[in-house]
C-alpha cells in the first residue's frame, strides 16, 4: 500500500510490487494474478476498516459524529491511492465498480440515518426535507473527493498536512442548521483540531 500511496496505483507494475515486497513475483501472482485482483482486495480491507470505525464509535451528538468523520479521514489516508485513483478504477474494472456501489449505498444510508438522528437529538434543526438532503449530499462529496481538491494544491507527501482544514470546512458545513448545542459542539470541535494535544483528554 505504501508504493501505491507514493506513487500512484496508476503507476506501479506488479515485478516492482513484488520486488518491494522482496519476494517473486511467481509468489505475489499467486495469491493476486492481476493488479487488480490486488486492489480489490486492498478496497475491501479498506471498507473493513471503516467499517470497524463505524461500530466502534456511535454517534449520539454533532460532536460524535464530527470526531469519527476524523478517524475516517486517517483511514482515507492510509489508503490514500485507492480514494485519488477510484474514479479511473472502476470505469476499468466492473468488480471495483460494483464494490464501491454496495460501500458507497452503506455510507449513505448510514449518513442519512446519523444526520436524522442529530436533528432528533436536537443538535440540528431542517426547515425542509431538501436542506437535511442538501446537508447529506455535500458531507458524502467532501468524503469522497477532499483529497483530490487537496492534490491540486500539494502532492501526494502534503495531504496529511490538509487534513484538518478539509474537518474544519466539514465543521462548518453543519453551522446553518445548528442548533445552540450544535454550535457548541462545532466550535469544541475546532477548539480540538487546533489543539492536537487535547487530543488524549477530549
Amino acid at each position: 500500500m505504501a508504493l501505491f500511496n507514493e506513487k500512484g496505483i496508476e503507476y506501479v507494475g506488479m515485478r516492482e510490487l513484488a520486488a518491494a515486497l522482496d519476494m517473486r513475483i511467481g509468489n505475489l501472482t499467486y495469491y493476486f494474478p492481476t493488479k487488480d485482483d490486488l486492489v480489490l482486495k486492498l478496497l475491501e480491507t479498506f471498507s473493513a476498516a471503516d467499517v470497524a470505525i463505524h461500530e466502534a464509535n456511535k454517534v449520539k451528538s454533532l460532536y460524535d459524529f464530527l470526531l469519527k468523520n476524523a478517524l475516517l479521514f486517517d483511514n482515507s489516508l492510509k489508503y490514500k491511492a485507492l480514494s485519488l485513483s477510484m474514479v479511473h478504477l472502476i470505469e476499468q474494472n466492473p468488480k471495483i465498480g460494483a464494490n464501491n456501489s454496495l460501500v458507497g449505498n452503506a455510507y449513505e444510508t448510514r449518513l442519512n440515518e446519523e444526520i436524522a438522528l442529530l436533528a432528533k437529538n436536537n443538535y440540528l434543526k431542517f426547515k425542509s426535507s431538501i436542506e437535511q438532503l442538501l446537508l447529506v449530499s455535500t458531507n458524502s462529496l467532501q468524503n469522497r473527493f477532499w483529497m483530490s481538491e487537496a492534490l491540486l494544491d500539494g502532492n501526494r507527501k502534503t495531504l496529511e498536512g490538509q487534513k484538518n482544514h478539509y474537518l474544519s470546512m466539514k465543521a462548518f458545513l453543519f453551522t446553518p442548521y445548528a442548533t445552540q448545542a450544535g454550535l457548541k459542539d462545532i466550535e469544541r470541535f475546532l477548539k480540538k483540531l487546533s489543539n492536537p494535544a487535547s487530543q488524549q483528554t477530549a
